[in-house]
């Protein structure tokens, strides 16, 4: 710690001695502070007493009010005159009220100006000062900034002046002549014409009206249409004012053709001169070479209103003049648009299709004469047969004529040609196939006879069929169908369904020559039974013995259609030949093991095999009814061959 020296500890001494002082000062009435706090150093410092008055150094922003501009300046005694430094008025009019009295330009007074002097005045000084004039309900713009206050607030009158501009603009109003705005009763909005920048010029937004200026009438005058001063109620269509032009206008004539009063059918804003027509307004719209047509041309006389849309009454000149084809002996239409475009009168074409005759094939490059001669175009006919004689008459393979052929060309001929030419024969009860589609005509329409021509195969193949020998189709008497064995490819190889018959062909048959059966060539009533093909084999069969044995002749009891041999017969439905011990395969060899007369294999032995004895079977049959020794007694009462 710095040990203080004697100087310094007798200046701390003094310099409270001296602050005791002062607050004692300042704690007196009479004091030149008044009632300041008794803090001393908030103005002083220990420096010098005197030193810190002039200039003050008291942070007034303690006290709630900032000393700026001027203010920081101020001798402190200006505005705490009376020494009253504690409850000062803050507001400004408390200190400059004595300016606010003087001042006359503009009289604050007389203008009831506020007591808010900083709505005009700032801190820096009392003048110059300006007013915020958009805080108002009349913000300034344009020359109403630069414009000296007095021009609108007359006799110093600030509060309740009016905000539009006629209230001002009076005199103006008024005075203007071009145009005379009362004459006119002009509304008193200036702002319609006029802006804020000066009072002239002005200009008018004529698309606020119902008749918005576009071309000329963009730079028009202003008197062109608005005559005698006139405003109010001018009429907005452009009859009204071209009057004179729709009247004097001769080509064409508005006022003989009656032409409608609306200009703008035909005219534009941009002048009177050229005009146009949108034709395509009308029921008739020009295309093609009417485009380019004089109006006149149609409108013969002026003649504009009801005049007709159809072609003939323009062009009924040329109707008459065309002589190939000549359209008045030929009763042509009148509608020209049959065969005429707007193109042009010449070249025309007429489109056939609309007709009932619709041109394909070489019709379509043959020139119109050909068909309508001497000019005949109404009532033509349209059947081939009517332009198409000559060549009917002529044709000779097949002669048309002579053969009674159909006057319909087209069963046979094409639109392409004449020549060459096809029948289709699926037309009739007579499809060709086979061999059939190359056959030439003639081979079947002998003499050229085509009507009532057979269809049956017989009438054509007669010689084919008797010339048949193998089989003879004659001696055999076959049936006339050539179609049951043939086909339409050609007559040979031919072959039969057998399975149409009542005899099917299965095994051996299917391979086994048809005179194996059909011997001598006959194939009517030949017998279905196989003993009727088969006697021979019957007779020669020896094991066993067919004929001796009288066997039945219903062959297949043991044979099939496979093969003559080997054959099997079914022993079980009368009797069971594997049953039992004796009767089992390889207890017997041959069916005469039972079979003892080969002559009639009805007569059997069950004693010869078994080997019994009348003693033992006697005595085991005692009591057994019907009891026989004999074989035909045993079958009797064991038909399944078991022993009980």
């Amino acid at each position: 710690m710095r040990r203080l020296s004697s100087d310094s500890i007798t200046g701390i001494v003094q310099a409270s001695v001296m602050c005791m002082f002062f607050v004692n000062m300042l704690s007196a009435q009479t004091s030149p502070h008044g009632p300041l706090k008794n803090v001393c150093s908030d103005c002083h410092s220990t420096e010098s007493w005197k030193e810190l008055i002039t200039p003050m150094k008291f942070n007034h922003t303690v006290t709630g009010f900032s000393l700026q501009g001027m203010h920081a300046n101020v001798p402190c005694i200006q505005c705490h005159a009376t020494k009253r430094f504690t409850g000062t008025p803050t507001e400004c009019f408390s200190c400059h009220q004595d300016d606010f009295s003087k001042a006359l330009t503009p009289n604050h007074q007389l203008g009831k100006f506020s007591h808010e002097c900083l709505s005009c005045h700032t801190m820096t000084g009392w003048k110059p000062s300006i007013f915020q004039h958009a805080k108002t309900n009349f913000q300034l713009t344009g020359a109403h900034l630069s414009v000296d206050c007095a021009s609108c607030h007359t006799n110093n009158r600030f509060a309740g002046l009016s905000s539009d501009c006629f209230a001002c603009h009076q005199k103006e109003y008024a005075q203007t002549k071009i145009p005379n705005h009362s004459a006119a009763q002009f509304s008193r909005d200036c702002l319609t014409c006029h802006t804020m920048n000066s009072w002239v010029p002005s200009t008018f937004n004529h698309s606020r009206t119902n008749f918005m200026l576009v071309g000329v009438h963009a730079t028009m005058e202003c008197s062109s249409c608005h005559k005698n001063g006139q405003f109010r109620g001018t009429a907005a269509d452009c009859y009204s004012c071209h009057q004179a032009q729709y009247v004097k206008t001769v080509s064409p004539n508005h006022a003989i053709a009656q032409f409608n009063h609306d200009c703008s059918t035909c005219h534009t804003s941009v002048s009177w001169t050229p005009s146009t027509f949108d034709h395509g307004r009308t029921n008739f719209q020009l295309v093609g070479a009417h485009k380019t047509a004089e109006c006149s041309s149609c409108h013969t006389n002026g003649q504009f209103k009801g005049l007709p849309t159809e072609c003939y009454p323009c062009h009924q000149a040329q109707f008459a003049k065309t002589v190939n084809p000549n359209h008045v002996t030929g009763q042509f239409s009148q509608i020209c648009m049959d065969c005429h475009t707007l193109t042009a009168w010449k070249p025309a074409t007429f489109d056939h299709s609309k007709t009932n005759f619709k041109l394909t094939g070489a019709h379509i490059t043959e020139e119109c004469q050909s068909c309508h001669v001497n000019g005949q175009y109404k009532g033509t006919a349209s059947d081939c047969y009517s332009c198409h004689q000559d060549d009917f008459t002529k044709s000779v393979a097949p002669n048309h004529a002579l053969s009674q052929f159909s006057h319909g060309c087209t069963s046979c001929h094409s639109t392409v040609a004449w020549k060459p030419s096809t029948f289709n024969h699926s037309t009739t009860n007579f499809p060709l196939t086979g061999a059939h589609l190359t056959t030439d005509c003639l081979f079947c329409h002998k003499n050229g006879q085509y009507k009532g021509t057979a269809s049956d195969c017989y009438s054509c193949h007669q010689t084919d069929f008797a010339g048949v020998t193998d089989p003879n189709h004659l001696s055999g008497n076959f049936d006339h169908n050539c179609s049951t064995c043939h086909t339409t490819s050609a007559w040979s190889p031919a072959t039969f369904d057998h399975n149409k018959t009542n005899f099917k062909l299965t095994g051996a048959h299917l391979t086994a020559e048809c005179s194996r059966c059909h011997a001598g060539g006959k194939f009517t009533g030949t017998s279905s039974d196989c003993y009727a093909c088969h006697q021979q084999d019957y007779n020669s069969s020896v094991n066993p013995a067919h004929a001796t044995a009288h066997y039945p002749t219903a062959c297949m009891t043991c044979h099939t259609t496979t093969a003559w041999k080997p054959s099997t017969f079914d022993h079980t439905p009368f009797f069971p030949i594997s049953s039992g011990s004796k009767h089992r395969p390889g207890r017997w060899t041959t069916c005469q093991d039972c079979h003892t007369n080969t002559s009639n294999y009805k007569v059997f032995s069950c004693i010869t095999c078994h080997e019994h004895n009348k003693t033992e079977m006697d005595d085991k049959h005692k009591n057994k009814t019907g009891y026989v020794y004999e074989s035909s007694a045993c079958y009797r009462c064991h038909p399944r061959g078991e022993g009980d």
